[in-house]
């Protein structure tokens, strides 16, 4: 889902720690990535085993200045930021759906970590609307990097009744 943002980054002189399930999917951003830029973390990131991976690639090459997460889990994204506590200050780019906008879940992370938050909505167009494609969401991430700030907002989230079913 996050393959441009990868890529992104990987051409903007970033090491780039990226988390795949799919051999294929990983093995294809590998040849699309300029060289010694991109680092599979190949593993399903529900696992145990995966903060283990993301132990190693710290001690491999370092603490991680920018965390892009997107997933619904806050346990794991509380406990990678832990993982990456440092004396140094790192970014967290927290993705996040539109129904979290209006009700969320509280999360702890180190003082070391700035959290930004981005929400996906939806584009609303004459008299239906529909989800963002995988280009709009990766716009947005990267606009977020650019920018920095406290988070975004990329389509919209009002009205909530008109999200796309």
């Amino acid at each position: 889902m996050l393959r441009d943002v990868s890529l992104y980054l990987a051409n903007h002189k970033y090491a780039v720690s990226v988390v795949g399930r799919t051999t294929a999917k990983m093995e294809q951003l590998m040849k699309e990535s300029p060289p010694n830029r991109m680092f599979p973390i190949q593993e399903d990131y529900d696992k145990e085993s995966f903060l283990e991976k993301v132990e190693e690639s710290i001690e491999q090459r370092g603490m991680f200045d920018l965390i892009i997460s997107w997933t619904p889990n806050y346990r794991l994204v509380e406990r990678l930021c832990f993982l990456n506590e440092n004396k140094t200050l790192f970014r967290l780019i927290h993705i996040k759906g539109s129904r979290r906008y209006f009700q969320d879940e509280t999360i702890e992370i180190p003082l070391s970590c700035m959290r930004e938050i981005v929400y996906l909505g939806f584009i609303q167009e004459e008299n239906t609307s529909r989800w963002l494609t995988h280009e709009e969401i990766s716009q947005g991430v990267m606009r977020q990097i650019e920018d920095g700030g406290v988070g975004r907002i990329v389509g919209q989230l009002h009205p909530y009744d008109s999200r796309p079913e």
